[in-house]
């Protein structure tokens, strides 16, 4: 397939490699009850500072896990007029363009900056984008061709299709009316739509799988256990104790990645279903196991015949997402009765609806104007606080396409924070609660979107016009300094932060946490990583420190300042020295 190219083209293809890690720094933790010092353990995060550098951050806590990437970049249309300023003239571009690219800089258009601009960026948000994940891009005429070859060029196993919007009554502009805008959707081959009220589709049942692949053992050990189901008529007699239980009454002394998952602790008369997806992944339930068994007397729970030969569960487990209980209890989905000698409850004609997503969008919900309306309610002393934000319609429908409870949204050209609004929307519908990633380059991070991020939790309005909270929380952070400097490891950084950049540079993962071994960084396809380093003194890898390991490993890598083990000895115990900070890739 052929690509597209421009000037500047061969100095950015690649950048993305080279942008230094910077730590997060979270400056403060909100809630309903206002700005604490404090963090309050939110997952929802709102960024400030270059979005090509905090991409870069996110990676080793987030590569491959954001299942939705909404993002509405410059559309390059050259108005330098907005609070947030449409166009690559911008001087903090120009800055990085002169930077990264050189002196061809001053021969590229306008068109050329803003592939430049782009490209590394899309680089890094594939690189955090989940392997079922969606992405979904706003954009203008000025630039659509461009953005589509370029997607196509990067995510070139994934499907590029251009949905119109229609955004306004119409814009005129050299002898034609301009109704429309476009988002460029970036998403799996086998993509299926969820299903929304504003399209039509075909009739699906309401139950989803119990599985949730987006997590593992070690992360959510309350919620990996097994299910018992009756041999004979596949009804559910009840779950066994979680690796969380198992831990905390001794019975499991191990790592949680090297939990089994066990299938004779099933009780005479019933099979054991553990978490494994369709392709035998091992993942976590998505309910904690007091909630299955609740859900499963009202009916909320389905179990059938696996129709996967090939899977270790016998039985699959659907549940019901709280959207979808939402309308029962609204009586928006007609409940028939219930399966035969199980309380499952089967459901009417109104089942809801899943199909393929219209390309073509002509809902007056989706203008413009709603966006700047809804601005003007949320911050009613700054009238002209924004100028063209998305309606928070539109961003939900994109987000309500792609994901489900528990996925994570992130938008990267933040603005005035609507995707934020309408992930915290969405849970206070009752479609089940979503996480969101927010990131903005431009002063008004914290005046303008974190702080209608804010009314939106605490509610905003008066008068007839007063709209409730919807709840919720998050986290704002500040990009901060560089891990490595001059080649060497910067100590003014945490050491949990420096900890965590050498696992990921190595395995893509997250450290272990296990306290009796400080050192200790997690086990990867059979080797164990230590990263032996204090801050104040150097360390040296010898027999006194393999005394104090305790983790059985086909291999070990581990980090020190120096190594005086023989030759001999490293060979035995399969050990590979690295030195610090030297030997630490770089991403």
């Amino acid at each position: 397939m052929p690509t597209l190219d421009w000037i500047g083209k061969d100095k950015v293809v690649n950048h993305h490699l080279d942008v230094p890690y910077h730590v997060l720094e979270r400056r403060y933790s909100y809630d309903a009850t206002g700005q604490h010092e404090i963090d309050n353990g939110s997952e929802n995060m709102i960024i400030h500072g270059d979005n090509l550098i905090a991409l870069k951050s996110l990676l080793p806590k987030y590569e491959g896990r954001i299942k939705c990437i909404y993002i509405d970049p410059p559309y390059n249309t050259g108005n330098e007029n907005w609070v947030y300023n449409d166009n690559v003239n911008d001087p903090r571009i120009k800055k990085w363009l002169g930077e990264i690219v050189g002196k061809e800089g001053d021969d590229l258009s306008r068109h050329d900056k803003w592939l430049c601009m782009m490209y590394p960026r899309l680089r890094l948000l594939q690189k955090l984008l989940r392997k079922d994940g969606c992405m979904m891009i706003s954009i203008g005429y000025h630039e659509l061709n461009n953005l589509i070859q370029i997607c196509k060029e990067i995510f070139s196993t994934m499907q590029v299709v251009t949905v119109t919007i229609q955004t306004s009554g119409g814009k005129p502009s050299g002898g034609f009316n301009y109704l429309h805008e476009y988002i460029v959707f970036i998403v799996p081959i086998d993509f299926k739509a969820n299903a929304l009220d504003w399209w039509g589709g075909n009739s699906r049942t309401p139950f989803e799988g119990l599985t949730l692949s987006t997590f593992d053992k070690t992360q959510r050990p309350n919620q990996t256990y097994p299910i018992f189901i009756d041999k004979e008529n596949g009804s559910l007699v009840g779950v066994g104790k979680s690796l969380q239980d198992l831990i905390d009454e001794g019975t499991y002394t191990g790592n949680k990645e090297n939990f089994e998952y066990d299938y004779s602790v099933a009780p005479e008369g019933t099979v054991a279903i553990w978490p494994i997806t369709a392709k035998g992944k091992q993942c976590v339930w998505r309910q904690i196991s007091s909630r299955l068994i609740k859900d499963w007397g009202k009916g909320y729970i389905k179990i059938s015949e696996n129709k996967n030969v090939a899977s270790t569960n016998r039985y699959s487990v659907q549940y019901l997402p709280g959207g979808v209980i939402k309308k029962i209890e609204r009586g928006e989905l007609e409940i028939v009765g219930k399966e035969k000698n199980v309380p499952t409850l089967k459901f009417g004609d109104n089942q809801t609806v899943g199909g393929q997503v219209p390309t073509m969008w002509n809902e007056k919900q989706f203008f413009t104007v709603n966006g700047t309306q809804m601005l003007k309610r949320l911050f009613p002393e700054s009238p002209k606080v924004f100028d063209y934000p998305k309606p928070i319609e539109l961003i939900s429908s994109v987000i309500k396409i792609a994901t489900v409870e528990g996925d994570i949204v992130l938008d990267s050209f933040a603005g005035s924070g609507t995707t934020a609004h309408a992930t915290l929307n969405i849970d206070a519908e009752g479609y089940g609660a979503r996480k969101f990633i927010l990131i903005e380059m431009m002063d008004y991070a914290d005046t303008i979107t974190a702080e209608r991020v804010k009314r939106a939790i605490n509610g905003y309005g008066e008068g007839d016009n007063i709209v409730e909270g919807t709840g919720g929380s998050f986290s704002f952070y500040e990009l901060g300094d560089e891990l490595l400097k001059d080649g060497l490891l910067n100590e003014s950084i945490g050491t949990e932060k420096i900890r965590e950049y050498v696992y990921f540079t190595e395995t893509k993962n997250a450290p272990t946490d296990k306290t009796d071994e400080p050192y200790y960084l997690g086990m990867h396809v059979g080797t164990a990583y230590y990263f032996y380093y204090e801050k104040e003194k150097l360390t040296t890898l010898n027999r006194d420190f393999l005394h104090t390991v305790k983790i059985k490993a086909d291999g070990y890598v581990i980090y020190a300042d120096s190594c005086i083990l023989s030759n001999r000895e490293m060979e035995k115990y399969h050990i590979t020295f690295k030195k610090i900070p030297r030997d630490i890739a770089r991403m």
